[in-house]
């Protein structure tokens, strides 16, 4: 009796687990499954694109506010391809489709494999939605032969069973396209792959360079330098388009140079270069124009001009100047001690300058345009600076793209559209034949399927029919 009950138990316990697992594997198979994963995705991708993604936190505040950036944080939304939750979402549609192939591919292929019948009921031919029956004044074997040359004109393959006055004829076509689900599939693990790949070894990042400057390239042993920027315009004045001739620069020496525009880009070692906006610098400018004001009269002398990093003797006075910084959007971080600009726009420009008195250092103020005087440029002395304008630098906006995994995601894309080829154009077409002399005649039966396009089978089937009918023929159904 109790090794009953433990075997009872044991039954009980196995039944248990089978059950479990049938219920996580049917889980994972469900179509219901795979549409909450791709609304899912295309729910998160949608904040993906409203939210720029990698910004500066300064960034998110200016736009957001201090609220939701915190929110947006806290939800990886600045980083969202990066997210756990949505990478969780990645791996959950690959293990949908890996479940739903491994579901569905093998007895597909099994059945592709043994599809001959040679048990094939007659009967059963009449059933078929497509069918022909007819009687024809020739030998059985005589119309198995027309048969079987006309079914492989068409590029059927053909089995054929039987001997003397019945045979059996079974034919078929286009097999493969019932595998376009299958290599649809595959595509999506393959994209999958590649994307994982891009997100984690890749990156996209943008910067402006000056021209004549260069800059180094994340995660790359070289440099590039912008050597040309211009601007093409309509004659309505209008930009038509805009320009950059870039250098790579590797080991010290210039390696390869390219002209790029917007959507012609540079490509080195994996990495792509594109043109993507331009504007006026927001940290660095070509020159300045400042004036002297006498504190005693509060007016301004004749104004000066320096220039970028360059010493300037200020006109009337025992002072110099020398440009050092500039911000077109002036900012200050407190925490770091640090001036930044807010913005790339020029809503509150601001100059960094050195005041000298011969070669002694006085003061390094911040002079700004919109606020003239704010801060003393020289502390306790009888005249002041006012910044009155610049001359901006153009620079030129280039987004840099490297991702190792666009190779692959178009190798997963050619699969899928192979896939969609099978799927969409490739019919599974299967005929029988039914062939039997008797009585001085003999009676052809045929029938068959196809998995897609009725209309096309349905002409086949009369075609084929028609092609071993003679004006002798009488045909019945």
């Amino acid at each position: 009796m109790a090794e009953k009950a433990n075997e009872a138990a044991g039954g009980v316990e196995s039944r248990w687990y089978r059950t479990l697992g049938s219920r996580i594997w049917y889980f994972l198979n469900s179509l219901k499954l795979t549409l909450f994963i791709l609304i899912g995705l295309a729910v998160t991708s949608i904040f993906g694109t409203v939210v720029e993604q990698n910004q500066s936190i300064e960034k998110y505040i200016e736009a957001y506010g201090e609220q939701w950036t915190s929110f947006i944080y806290y939800a990886r939304l600045q980083d969202m391809y990066h997210a756990w939750w949505f990478l969780a979402l990645l791996a959950m549609l690959a293990v949908n489709i890996v479940v739903c192939t491994f579901e569905r591919f093998p007895p597909k292929w099994k059945s592709l494999l043994n599809h001959r019948n040679d048990k094939f009921d007659p009967r059963l031919i009449d059933k078929f939605s497509h069918h022909e029956t007819v009687r024809l004044n020739e030998s059985a074997d005589t119309v198995r032969a027309k048969l079987e040359g006309v079914l492989k004109k068409r590029r059927y393959g053909v089995d054929s069973s039987g001997s003397g006055k019945e045979f059996h004829l079974y034919a078929w076509k286009g097999r493969i396209g019932r595998l376009g689900s299958d290599f649809t599939h595959i595509s999506l693990l393959v994209i999958l792959m590649g994307a994982i790949i891009g997100s984690y070894y890749g990156y996209k990042d943008f910067t402006g360079i000056i021209e004549g400057k260069s800059i180094t390239v994340p995660q790359a042993d070289f440099k590039l330098r912008l050597d040309k920027f211009w601007i093409e315009y309509y004659d309505t004045g209008q930009v038509k388009q805009y320009n950059s001739v870039l250098t790579v620069v590797e080991d010290g020496k210039d390696v390869f140079q390219k002209q790029i525009w917007v959507n012609e880009p540079l490509y080195y070692k994996g990495i792509r270069f594109y043109q993507s906006s331009y504007g006026q610098a927001w940290n660095k400018v070509e020159e300045a124009e400042i004036a002297l004001k006498l504190k005693a009269k509060d007016s301004l002398e004749e104004s000066f001009r320096v220039k970028w990093d360059s010493v300037e003797k200020v006109p009337g006075s025992k002072y110099s100047v020398k440009l050092v910084g500039f911000t077109g959007d002036f900012a200050y971080d407190e925490a770091t001690n640090t001036v930044f600009s807010k913005s790339p726009e020029p809503n509150n420009p601001a100059i960094n300058i050195e005041i000298y008195d011969g070669d002694k250092l006085v003061s390094t103020p911040w002079l700004f345009m919109k606020y003239p005087g704010i801060f003393p440029a020289i502390p306790d002395s009888d005249v002041d600076m006012v910044y009155i304008g610049h001359k901006g630098l153009w620079y030129s906006g280039i987004s840099i793209n490297k991702d190792p995994g666009t190779n692959v995601v178009w190798v997963g894309t050619s699969i899928m559209g192979f896939g969609f080829i099978l799927a969409f154009f490739v019919y599974h077409r299967r005929i029988w034949v039914y062939i039997k002399e008797e009585g001085g005649s003999t009676e052809v039966k045929i029938g068959g399927t196809i998995n897609k396009n009725q209309l096309v089978f349905e002409r086949d089937i009369k075609e084929l029919t028609d092609s071993i009918t003679s004006d002798s023929a009488s045909r019945g159904r």
